[in-house]
């Protein structure tokens, strides 16, 4: 069985995680100004261990996340809402500001991340008013919010879609009740 270590952006998001998995190994990426050497090292831990990426539910956690994945390494993605990781007076957002049982239940229900996988087509997405549509960014939030991932614009949407693994009949079954 591989370990496992978690990624997160800060020092204050590491002591969040370590209250509720004490014995977890975590790499921190000091934000979004992540040097090469870190990101060296969380390909090379991805190799031998189950490195799980807890960003913050933001634009640089967003960020992040992509330059992480471009390494091509081996990835799980554990999510939390950004009602979910809302500082008290409403200003800050991070994983830091989440819940016990919030980051528990990101934890327990990380998805696999599938690099170079392309399922589903722009026209997929286009077909179903996902993309260029006056809803459609309505709809991505109903898929997102199901799937327990990051919101995001078309683009990004469809490479989530695919790194996920996730099948058009997914969408459908979300979208439709199919």
């Amino acid at each position: 069985m591989k370990n496992q270590i978690i990624v997160v952006e800060g020092y204050h998001d590491q002591i969040k995680v370590n209250s509720v998995f004490p014995d977890i190994n975590c790499i921190i990426t000091n934000g979004s100004e992540i040097s090469d050497e870190t990101l060296n090292l969380i390909y090379q831990a991805s190799l031998n261990n189950e490195v799980i990426l807890f960003l913050d539910p933001d634009y640089p956690g967003k960020k992040i996340m992509n330059v992480i994945l471009d390494t091509g390494g081996n990835f799980k993605l554990a999510y939390i809402g950004k009602d979910k990781a809302i500082s008290k007076n409403k200003k800050k957002v991070g994983i830091e500001h989440a819940s016990k049982k919030d980051i528990y239940q990101a934890l327990e229900n990380t998805v696999h991340i599938h690099q170079n996988n392309n399922h589903i087509q722009f026209r997929d997405l286009l077909k179903r008013g996902l993309v260029s549509q006056e809803n459609s960014n309505e709809l991505r939030k109903k898929i997102a919010k199901e799937l327990n991932i990051p919101f995001a614009n078309g683009k990004t949407f469809l490479k989530y879609m695919n790194i996920l693994n996730i099948k058009v009949e997914r969408i459908d079954e979300i979208l439709y009740g199919a």
